[in-house]
């Protein structure tokens, strides 16, 4: 009879732990299967070499319910024509939370001479399922200049593909003038912005006071940012607009009115100066030897005597 209660007593406590295991195994794997609220934001760059890159910046939500930027997200870029997909590449988001692809140079146009590019994350164990579409026209931006014009006149020309395939100027479009420079582009000007006219050009006249490089060197660049039909276009062209820049002279030069005395002046000080340490060397050598010459006659003088 004991050995009976002691079973069920150990039954039982065999059973609540089981229990227990179950609902914390229970709820480590829903905290594990859990998955991050997730967004794309796609955005579309042209520059003249007619490169196209499509770049895909992946936020989720954290434990506070902010949006950060994604590490390391899986994002799967797709063609869109006529409802159908055309897996392109896939790319890893970066510390940023971008993942980038160079497109096709040619890319199937719909009836309005558009592209379609979607982006998704698919089947993600961190991120949540999340898909984003980007359409765009195609367009080309040039930028014509007269390398060695005093003038120093940049046009530059929006054309796109009207609906018989004709290319046509593109109006009132934003275009902004830069100076590329070592670390990003500088405004050209105080006015840096020209809409394109009725032919699609926007002429900016540059400014005869940029320092160019050691040739009078520089580059211009002209930009279209963040447009609804077009995206992010850039043209760079090299021209001999630029101010020469001077070779700095020594920073530090030698000179009795300078920092850092002339070399002549130095050297002459340390020989003085060597010399008359030198002498004091000479000196206390002289009276070390006759310290020392003392004490041996008065050794052997005590020797005699002992004699």
């Amino acid at each position: 009879m004991k050995s009976i209660i002691i079973n069920r007593y150990f039954l039982k406590k065999l059973g609540f732990t089981i229990a227990v295991s179950s609902i914390l195994f229970n709820i480590s794997t829903a905290q594990i299967t859990e998955k991050r609220t997730t967004t794309i934001q796609l955005s579309f760059y042209k520059k003249a070499n007619i490169s196209k890159t499509i770049v895909g910046t992946v936020k989720a939500k954290n434990e506070e319910g902010k949006f950060l930027p994604a590490i390391n997200a899986k994002v799967n870029f797709y063609l869109v024509n006529n409802n159908a997909q055309t897996f392109l590449k896939a790319a890893y988001t970066n510390k940023a939370g971008k993942a980038n692809i160079i497109l096709p140079e040619n890319l199937p146009l719909d009836t309005g001479h558009c592209f379609t590019i979607a982006a998704k994350i698919e089947n993600d164990k961190v991120f949540e399922d999340a898909v984003e579409e980007l359409r765009y026209k195609e367009a080309n931006l040039e930028l014509k200049l007269a390398p060695y014009d005093t003038s120093r006149i940049a046009k530059a020309v929006l054309k796109t593909i009207g609906k018989n395939g004709e290319v046509i100027p593109v109006q009132d479009v934003e275009i902004k003038f830069y100076v590329k420079r070592l670390f990003g582009f500088m405004p050209a000007a105080e006015d840096y912005t020209l809409a394109t006219d009725e032919n699609g050009e926007a002429s900016f006249t540059y400014p005869k006071d940029i320092m160019g490089d050691t040739a009078g060197i520089l580059t211009v660049v002209a930009r279209i940012d963040d447009n609804e039909l077009f995206g992010n276009m850039e043209y760079q062209a090299v021209t001999a607009w630029g101010t020469v820049l001077l070779k700095e002279k020594e920073p530090f030069p030698r000179a009795l009115w300078e920092p850092y005395a002339p070399l002549p002046l130095i050297i002459t000080i340390a020989v003085l100066f060597g010399g008359v340490w030198f002498t004091y060397l000479i000196i206390f050598y002289s009276l070390y030897k006759i310290k020392k010459e003392k004490s041996d006659e008065q050794i052997e003088f005590e020797a005699i005597i002992k004699q």
